[in-house]
Order: C-alpha cells, then sequence, then structure tokens
C-alpha cells in the first residue's frame, strides 16, 4: 500500500498558517494550497517530492519530550462512489525525543526511514520510522488508482487531513490539527458579455467605449485572471486568433501579451493603460486563468468573443455588412456592386452566411474564403464576372 501512504504523506497538514497549541508542545508553519494536485510531481513508490506542501516547526516548552506523530486522511468523492467518509491511510512514527525546535517538511518525508535533524546547535538527529495502522479498502483502492492513471490528478472530492502530536510514553494527545479541502477540476471559462462567435456582430453590438466585460470562471487561492482585447481589421485578419495574438489595445504595452486584473467576474475597460476603443470598429477579446498546481502554474484559456463598437444614432442591421464574411465580401466587391446584390430590395437582402462554404464544389472553411477575398482586395486576383444561384 505504498502509494496510499504518498497521499498522506503528500497531503497531510494543509492548513493555513497559525499555531496550535496542547500541552507542552507547540506547531506553527505555513501551508501551500494548489488548485489541483498532479500525482506526477511526487515519487509513488516512496512518497518524496519536490514541491513544498507543507512546512510545520514542531516545538516544546521544556526539553526533552517523547512524542510520535499520527497522520490521518480520510474522504469522500461521490466520483468514485465513496459517500461516506473513509479512510484513506492511517499512519504513526515510532516515539522520538524532540530536544529542540523541529523543521517539518513534507520534502524531507517519505514511506522509509528517513533521518532529520533539529534546530539545536550542533543539531540532533531525528530517525522517523512509521507503521500503517488503516488503509483503504482493495476494491476502493483500485477505483481510487485507475481514476489517477486516467486524470494524472488525485479525484474530485472532499479531502480530510489530519495530524496528532503525541505523547510516546502515554499516547496522550499533545496537540493535533485538521483541515478539509475541497478538491476538484477546474471548469472551463465561459465567456457572457459582450459579443459572441464573429460570425455576426450586428448581433453583439456595444454603444459604449468603455463597455463592460462578463464572464464565468472558478477562483480560489493563488489563482491569477489575465484580460486581452484586440481589434479585427478585414484584410489584415483571418480569424479572431489571428487578431488576438496581433497588435493589442488591451494592454497598451505591446511586449505584454496580457493585462492582469482582479480575481472577478467582470471588468469595465480602463480609461488608462489601454488605446482608446473606436466607433464602428470590431473588437476580440479573452480572459486567462493561471491556476497553481503542484507542476507549477498551469493557464486555462476562454474562447475567443467579438463585438462591435455601434455608431451613436445609427441603428445597424444584418442587412448592413456587420458579418465578418459579408464584410470582407463589400471590401473585395466595391459599395456599388456589393448594395446591387445586397443591398435594400435587391435579392440578396438580409442574406446571413450559413457557415457551409464551397469553391468550386469543395468543402472549405471560412478561413479558406477569407483568404481569397483578400487576394482578390490586394488586386492579387482580378473577378471576371459574378454569378447568383
Amino acid at each position: 500500500m505504498k502509494f496510499y501512504r504518498t497521499m498522506i504523506l503528500v497531503f497531510t497538514l494543509l492548513t493555513g498558517f497559525r499555531t496550535i497549541s496542547a500541552q507542552d508542545v507547540n506547531l506553527s508553519g505555513e501551508i501551500f494550497e494548489y488548485a489541483t494536485y498532479y500525482i506526477s510531481s511526487f515519487d509513488i513508490g516512496t512518497g518524496a517530492t519536490n514541491v513544498q506542501i507543507f512546512r510545520y516547526e514542531m516545538s516544546a516548552n521544556q526539553y526533552p519530550v517523547s512524542v510520535r506523530v499520527k497522520f490521518r486522511a480520510h474522504m469522500v468523492s461521490p466520483q468514485l462512489g465513496i459517500t461516506a467518509p473513509t479512510t484513506i491511510i492511517e499512519i504513526i512514527t515510532d516515539p522520538f525525543d524532540l530536544q529542540a525546535p523541529l523543521i517539518l517538511d513534507n520534502r524531507d518525508i517519505s514511506s522509509v526511514t528517513t533521518q532529520i535533524y533539529d534546530m539545536a546547535s550542533p543539531p540532533n538527529p531525528i530517525i522517523l520510522s512509521g507503521r500503517v495502522i488503516e488503509s483503504l479498502d482493495p476494491l476502493q483502492a483500485d477505483a481510487i488508482l485507475q481514476s489517477i492513471l486516467a486524470s494524472g490528478r488525485i479525484a474530485a472530492g472532499q479531502y480530510t487531513f489530519g495530524v496528532q502530536i503525541m505523547s510516546g510514553e502515554t499516547d496522550d494527545e499533545l496537540a493535533s490539527d485538521s483541515k478539509t479541502i475541497i478538491v476538484q477540476s477546474p471548469v472551463s471559462i465561459s465567456l457572457e458579455s459582450p459579443g459572441g462567435p464573429l460570425a455576426d456582430t450586428s448581433n453583439t453590438l456595444v454603444y459604449t467605449t468603455f463597455p463592460i466585460f462578463q464572464w464565468f470562471a472558478q477562483s480560489g487561492t493563488g489563482f491569477s485572471t489575465f484580460i486581452r482585447v484586440a481589434e479585427f481589421v478585414l484584410g489584415t485578419h483571418s480569424s479572431p486568433e489571428d487578431a488576438i495574438e496581433d497588435q493589442r489595445v488591451l494592454p497598451f504595452d505591446q511586449t505584454e501579451s496580457w493585462y492582469q486584473i482582479n480575481n472577478v467576474n467582470s471588468f469595465q475597460y480602463p480609461l488608462s493603460g489601454a488605446y482608446p476603443l473606436e466607433e464602428g470598429k470590431v473588437y476580440v477579446w479573452q480572459i486567462k486563468k493561471s491556476i497553481p498546481t503542484t507542476a507549477g502554474e498551469e493557464d486555462m484559456l476562454s474562447a475567443i468573443y467579438s463585438f462591435k463598437i455601434g455608431v451613436s444614432g445609427q441603428l445597424e442591421t444584418t442587412n448592413t455588412a456587420t458579418n465578418a464574411l459579408l464584410m470582407a465580401l463589400q471590401q473585395a466587391l466595391g459599395d456599388d456592386q456589393f448594395n446591387s446584390l445586397f443591398g435594400q430590395g435587391n435579392e440578396l437582402q438580409g442574406f446571413v452566411p450559413t457557415g457551409q462554404l464551397e469553391i468550386n464544389g469543395v468543402n472549405v472553411d471560412e478561413a479558406g474564403i477569407n483568404y481569397l477575398l483578400n487576394q482578390i482586395i490586394s488586386q492579387n486576383y482580378v473577378i471576371q464576372g459574378i454569378t447568383v444561384e
């Protein structure tokens, strides 16, 4: 059962920075919480890890004192069919003498006998050796293992981790602490407003140059949130991705790809630190979340939404070329030729591309059409005739 010993040695003591006292033994420490715990950060065979999860100082009012340390973890995970608190592992160390303050760091603890040193001068060696009291049922253990192999991280659920400092002579409790941690898979970022797909900006008009961006995303300790906004220029950009990676209007500094904001779900376009938005232009925007994990920072990106700044006093409808493809087509054909086909009372009035596009009977995507139109706009290709079917 080495794997389950790994879990408790790695994740026990996940509490905030505080001090716990009982009788003559004190625990104080700083805990580093993560949104996701990747098993690849740990050596499943020994329980060793190079990621700092906790750092505790154990001290006493009088020395020496004989102590032993008990770790316990239990879980509830409906995802795994575990609906009642179930012990993952409970392990207790052999008694050892605490002769001076001692630093407990999870990177110094493994499932094998370990030697560490206290803070005396000169330091005293401490031998940590433990035995398993209780562990998870093999069938449930297999379910957890399969989940980890599939996802690379522990399953979503409630994980309660605890530590007890006990007398090495009488087993009386001298100090203790516990914490329940909600482990969940990060959810995607859902953009809400302004905007939507680039296909039809007539439905995503805003009449302010300082719009409020809104989205929904999970947040937590150590999360960072970023936004970026760019202008979509017909004839220059073939896709929202192309535009957002080009020159940005937010942030103003083009050496920065993102503009950091507070961990909130809404943000108003700023008065400074950005290029002003202009009426009649189309813009694209995107949100990024940086999430702390045991494998380092992990970025989660939203989709890219587009919107158009409406011109004050001017009502726009689908008949005007607000669709990105129609806008490119208008530029390629010229206003007179375009209006003779798509204008008021003409054959293609109100037409909006469905996304099912063909060139010479071959299905193509919008990027292929944009490429062809850009070649016409740049006069690399010449239109010889137009037929409407």
